[in-house]
């Protein structure tokens, strides 16, 4: 029940957190122009990369660690703000080499503004990972939408103003510093922020493979971005980093739920002794019931998603969008193996298989990036199904389990995909498909789909059917629920009791 729970406020709090993103990516995108988007994307993926560097200092190991101590959590801090540090003196001191290098003049500038943010770093990821291990994700969830209300407020507003680029800057300061006051003003005990070293052998030991792990993975997300940029400019990188954000929607926000609980979650099936394959399998039965469908409809109706998230003058990113949704087909059991290694005591395996995942991913990338974009986005048809069957492979040492168990845990959900993909399917051939689908036929065809999903659903006997019943069953008797039910009255405050 307390994994349910932490994972219906996750996902509350993701859900808030996506509205918010989705409409300032609408107006943004009408406020600023593709090469804008590109020097932004490129100062992001630098900052990715340093931020997964400082996973060194163990964040992740304070949420899996079975008996944390007061001094261990000190450690943590002391190492973060000296590795912070470290990076953001690093980066705006080679802010002007960087922006030569990639071709992007504005990148200078955006890196020192971003730095502002970057370095408060320290003062929050502690205070997360306490929440997080206790999975108290109410307080969480309100902190990430609070960060996201800021970062759209403040982006509007500069970029309206002509700030470019530096809008994204700008906003990312200010939502971090918001969530210092907020994390802070929640969590009383300070002397978390007492410097100490007296664990950081073993947090070190730790960092080092969950850090290298993190860093090899920006590294491998960030670089195509970078490479990108340099070969074909930062208009065809705006138009790729957008396409790629459509896309992965179904992953990092539909699942942030799962991403966000996983890791605690995992960690105490294992430390409880239960069978983690059982929970493995069954999670990757419920992530591909949701994943699939929703790929297939990005992938039917990439036109009016990107006319009306986007705007026209993304118009050319419709077929990368089309490529990348398909190929993202095979990536769903991914968001889940970090966490299951982790938990299994695996992580020193993953640094490997990550970097010659990486190394294959970038080379052949950057190959079928000399002859285009869209050539670029076809090689990931390669890249995704190739990386998966590796990361599964990994992840099979270690929990066992059987092909046939993995073919039998998607199986509904494939029937659950192809029952939601008949209705927008027939919809789009009707009115013109591939080449356009008005809006009109979008809607009935999202409709179409919503039904064909839970036809699907209750013909297969998917489990999901079942959470969904749970969910519905323990919303209606929240106390909020209970409240907008018998008082058709405003609620002046939010309940986090119950994380």
């Amino acid at each position: 029940m307390a994994v349910r729970r932490a994972f219906v406020w996750a996902s509350l709090g993701q859900y808030l957190v996506i509205s918010i993103n989705l409409a300032n990516t609408i107006v943004m995108a009408r406020l600023v122009k593709p090469s804008d988007f590109g020097a932004a994307a490129i100062g992001t993926a630098i900052f990715a990369i340093a931020e997964a560097i400082r996973s060194l200092s163990g964040t992740t190991y304070l949420i899996q660690h079975r008996d944390l101590q007061p001094h261990t959590v000190r450690t943590s801090f002391t190492l973060n703000l000296v590795i912070t540090c470290l990076l953001a003196a690093l980066i705006v001191l080679s802010a002007n080499r960087l922006a030569l290098l990639l071709q992007a003049p504005a990148l200078a500038e955006y890196l020192r503004v971003a730095a502002l943010g970057y370095l408060t770093g320290p003062f929050v990821y502690p205070i997360w990972a306490l929440l997080s291990r206790n999975m108290t994700f109410g307080v969480v969830a309100f902190v990430l939408a609070t960060m996201a209300l800021i970062n759209a407020v403040t982006s509007i507003a500069l970029a309206q103003r002509g700030f470019g680029s530096l809008s994204f800057a700008w906003a990312s300061a200010a939502s971090t510093v918001a969530a210092v006051v907020i994390y802070h003003a929640s969590w009383r005990d300070w002397s978390i922020f007492r410097p100490s070293f007296r664990d950081w052998r073993r947090i070190v030991a730790f960092g080092m493979s969950d850090g290298t792990a993190a860093t090899i993975t920006q590294v491998a997300e960030s670089l195509p971005y970078l490479i990108l940029g340099r070969l074909l400019g930062t208009d065809a990188m705006g138009l790729g980093q957008r396409a790629a954000l459509l896309c992965l929607f179904p992953e990092r926000v539909i699942l942030s739920g799962v991403r966000a609980v996983a890791l605690p979650a995992f960690s105490r099936t294992v430390h409880e002794g239960k069978d983690v394959r059982s929970e493995y399998l069954r999670a990757i039965e419920l992530i591909s019931a949701v994943q699939w469908p929703a790929l297939i409809l990005l992938f039917v109706l990439a036109d009016p998603i990107v006319a009306v998230l986007l705007g026209p003058q993304w118009h050319n990113a419709i077929p990368i969008v089309e490529i990348l949704a398909i190929s993202l087909l095979f990536s769903f059991p991914l968001v889940l193996h970090y966490p299951v290694l982790v938990a299994v005591g695996a992580i020193r395996f993953i640094p490997p298989v990550l970097a010659g995942q990486a190394i294959f991913s970038i080379a052949l990338l950057s190959f079928a990036a000399t002859r285009g974009l869209q050539t670029a986005a076809l090689s990931m048809l390669l890249i995704v199904p190739i990386n998966s069957l590796i990361s599964l492979g990994l992840v099979r040492r270690f929990i066992r389990f059987s092909w046939i168990s993995f073919g039998s845990a998607v199986k509904k959900s494939a029937g659950c995909a192809l029952a939601s993909a008949a209705g927008p399917i027939a919809v789009g051939i009707g009115d013109g498909w591939p080449n356009h689908v008005s809006i009109g036929m979008s809607i009935a065809a999202l409709a179409l789909s919503g039904i064909g999903w839970l036809f699907g659903l209750w013909l297969t006997r998917h489990p999901l059917l079942g959470e969904i019943r749970r969910a519905a069953v323990a919303l209606r008797g929240h106390p909020i629920a209970t409240k907008l039910l018998r008082r058709p009255t405003a609620i002046s405050c939010v309940d986090t009791d119950g994380a």
